[in-house]
């Protein structure tokens, strides 16, 4: 840590200072003839603003500030994500904004001395595209730039497209609109996700990519399944190790960053937001009836804004006993000066469930002893919190700054395990984990931007983090009588130095390199996490192609949350974690898109990964004899490193508009095998197996019409043939007592899946007076079982009625 600021320190000290003489960095553009405007018109104001690769939103924030001007806008009516580069010096208001619209169907108005509106011309939907090359993004770059000399795939989920094609429910969102990427539906009354596939596997039943809310690392990214449409602005989805290099140690499958709204209202504005569902099931009496009830509220301008939501839901019995209920409660505040931009985010999150027994299994199969310690019924609850500012500033045209401070934590009780042969209902030993962690982040980079020719141009970026981890769990030993709990308490911490060089040639060729260096506690030397990369972006026109590629390097360590307060490490009297090597994975990427101006859009790409050091949780046989002289046969868990993994696919994505219609798709081929086994691995998997529950096929498709006062969307994703255990078949020869799944004898209760597809489509109509009517059919084709596997349990198809309101 200490050299990491020690750099920063150094690389500004030999920065330019702002007074001195530098090229400049933005193309020149040829200025608006100006008007002739009256002295009191907020048009007349002068402003002087230079800054390179910044959003929309942000030049107009920033130009508001310098003018002192009010600028009241729809954000529904510009691109505001759209990279700008900006260099005026002392030039009138009407210039500057008539120079950072050109082209957008918007007409600038003077609504006072001191308000300025920029009224829509007529009503143009905007596109929900997966990809274009020139908006500003804020995943794969320290500080914020533009999409186009980007060298990896990136894709990014709109707000919106949350609210209409997901509900808020993170699974559906990203299997929806995200290729290499899928996540398992999970039940109302499991709070922990699973992801099928991130590219394949990067670990053995527990991949996932390191997740991020503004910035602020989620302790457990498992634990964030939801999240209030209302509040998010867009997610940013990174597949494969190549964001490594920029966010350290668990990136090792891709980078997901939750990015907030910030943005205010024209004047204090609330959303309301009410619904009623009720869902098929074959299991309960009658149809169960689920709630869902929110509001927001927002208020300030694009120069200083301030927004809250709460949001409640009810989930009913889909199976008889059953329930669940969450509480949300997001905030967020932005405010933005002539040379700076501070952020802050605070989330709340608490779910509280109650499981009963699964139906699939029928009674006479659970374990004794589970009935008497847990009951028909078992209450689960987990609870998450996250807060945490960021504050930007820009010393020069050429110099940018940027703080994050933040923390993220959780406790969970009473939360079963899934990830083993053996379902936890047939087991008392599989108790069900209690634990909970809170984890820092503190992030310090600078970008320094350098043209010394016109043909040559760049940045270079160096950072300095550390996250401190304080993390509690209850491991839990089962006995013939009961369960044992042994409290474990742990403080772990990573720091890590990195610095990135972006290179320009001829605003065509862009050039990538990056490497950062971490330690982290309880282990030995030093981790070196590189990316390579490059792009070439011919002469942009109507139709845009750009090839790329990149390799990286990610690493996650043998012990994390995950695997901890999961019940994945530390078990009393089998500890095998200080024997565990890393889980490593590094490969290439390569792929190209086409972009035919906001009309349409087409991305291919083909990964060749290899993953090491893959950590399995091993079943071995383990005898005890007891006092009456009774020898009781049960199998423990032991954390084992499988070997070394090859993912290799193809990711395809598009999407086309034309008027109100847009229509968007997704296709992801994987192959994840095993090339070889560790000689100290005594597990199922062989050299040549598929990776288990990694689906071979993944795609998705919506279609979406979206007039000026109602729209409609229909969704559909599938996953197909994936190889994964007979769980049902287990638990009934375990509960009849065989034991005959320890080790390589699990090979034989492995069966093919092939498949499962949902389907959903909303209808929302404008009403009077603000309201708008909602109308939203999931699982339309009701699938209720075999997702992942054969003992999962969902709820059937599912139709919901609701009310908008923004007053």
């Amino acid at each position: 840590m200490r050299l990491g600021v020690s750099a920063l320190l150094g690389f500004l000290a030999l920065a330019p200072h702002p007074a001195a003489a530098q090229p400049p960095l933005c193309p020149p553009v040829a200025l608006p003839s100006n008007v002739s405007l009256a002295a009191t018109s907020p048009f007349s104001r002068q402003v002087t603003l230079r800054a390179r690769e910044i959003s929309l939103r942000e030049a107009l924030d920033r130009l508001a500030v310098v003018a002192r001007v009010r600028l009241i806008y729809a954000v529904e009516t510009l691109p505001l994500d759209r990279s700008v580069c900006v260099s005026f010096d002392s030039v009138s208001m009407w210039q500057a904004l008539a120079t950072v619209l050109s082209g957008l169907a918007v007409e600038p108005l003077a609504a006072g001395p001191d308000q300025i509106v920029l009224a829509p011309v007529r009503f143009i939907p905007q596109p929900m595209l997966p990809f274009t090359l020139d908006r500003i993004v804020v995943t794969g770059s320290a500080n914020g730039a533009a999409q186009k000399p980007l060298s990896l795939a990136l894709t990014i989920v709109e707000g919106r497209r949350l609210a209409a094609a997901s509900g808020g429910n993170l699974s559906e969102a990203v299997n929806a609109a995200v290729p290499g990427l899928w996540m398992w539906r999970p039940s109302p009354t499991s709070f922990v996700s699973q992801y099928g596939s991130v590219r394949g596997a990067s670990s053995f039943g527990l991949s996932y990519p390191k997740l991020f809310i503004d910035g602020i690392e989620v302790a457990n990214p498992l634990l964030v399944g939801h999240i209030d449409p209302e509040m998010v602005d867009r997610i940013e989805a990174i597949r494969g190790p190549q964001g490594a290099a920029l966010y350290g140690a668990d990136a090792i499958s891709g980078v997901t960053n939750i990015v907030m709204r910030h943005d205010g209202a024209d004047e204090s504005r609330a959303v309301m937001r009410t619904g009623v569902r009720r869902a098929e099931s074959r299991w309960a009496s009658s149809p169960p009836l689920e709630q869902e009830h929110a509001l927001a509220l927002r208020a300030g301008s694009g120069t200083g804004s301030a927004a809250a939501s709460v949001e409640v839901g009810i989930n009913g019995a889909f199976i008889p006993d059953a329930f669940a209920r969450h509480l949300g409660v997001t905030g967020t505040a932005r405010m933005v000066g002539s040379r700076t931009i501070v952020t802050g985010t605070v989330r709340f999150y608490n779910a509280h469930a109650v499981t009963a027994p699964n139906p699939l299994l029928p009674a006479s199969l659970l374990a004794d002893a589970a009935r008497k310690t847990t009951g028909l019924t078992s209450p689960e609850t987990v609870e998450q919190h996250t807060a945490g500012m960021s504050f930007k500033f820009q010393q020069s045209e050429h110099l940018t700054h940027s703080l994050l401070a933040g923390f993220d934590g959780y406790a969970l009780d009473g939360v079963p395990n899934e990830r083993l042969p053996v379902p936890s209902a047939t087991d008392a030993a599989l108790v069900a984990a209690r634990g909970g962690a809170n984890r820092g982040t503190f992030r310090l980079s600078s970008t320094g931007r350098f043209a010394p020719r016109r043909a040559l141009s760049g940045d270079v970026t160096l950072l300095a983090e550390h996250s401190p981890l304080h993390e509690w769990t209850t491991a839990v030993s089962g006995t013939q009588t009961g369960t044992s709990a042994v409290p474990l308490l742990a403080w772990r911490s990573n720091s890590g130095i990195g610095g990135q060089i972006n290179t320009t040639l001829f605003r065509q060729l862009f050039l990538t390199g990056g490497l950062r260096v971490e330690r982290a506690t309880n282990v030995q030397g030093l981790s070196r996490l590189p990316m390579l990369g490059a792009a070439w972006v011919p002469a942009q026109g109507v139709v845009t192609i750009k090839f790329r590629g990149a390799y990286g390097k990610g690493i996650r360590w043998p012990q994390t949350t995950v695997r901890e307060t999961l019940g994945e490490g530390v078990r009393p009297g089998i500890d095998t974690v200080s024997s565990l090597l890393p889980e490593k994975q590094s490969g290439v990427e390569g792929g190209v898109e086409i972009v035919v101006g906001r009309t349409l859009t087409l991305g291919v790409t083909r990964f060749d990964q290899t993953a090491s050091g893959l950590i399995q949780r091993v079943g071995v046989l383990n005898d005890t004899v007891l006092a009456s002289g009774e020898v009781k046969h049960r199998i423990i868990y032991q954390p084992q490193n499988v070997g070394r993994i090859v993912n290799r696919g193809w990711e395809l994505q598009g999407s086309i508009g034309s008027g109100p219609l847009s229509l968007a798709g997704t296709l992801s081929l994987v192959d994840s095998r095993v090339r070889n086994v560790a000689r100290t691995y005594s597990g199922d998997l062989r050299a040549g197996d598929r990776m288990l529950a990694v689906p071979r096929r993944t795609m998705s498709g919506t279609v979406a019409w979206l007039a000026a006062h109602w729209s409609s969307t229909v969704t559909a994703y599938r996953a197909e043939d994936w190889v994964y255990y007979d769980r049902l078949l287990v638990a009934q020869r375990y509960v009849a007592g065989d034991r005959s799944f320890a080790g390589g004898a699990l090979r034989k209760y492995w069966i093919s899946y092939p498949g499962v597809t949902h389907l959903r489509a909303t209808f929302a109509r404008d009403l009077r007076f603000g309201f708008s009517l909602l109308l939203t059919g999931d699982n339309l084709l009701n699938h209720q079982t075999g997702e992942p596997d054969n003992v999962a349990v969902l709820p059937g198809r599912t139709i919901a009625v609701g009310l908008r309101g923004e007053f």
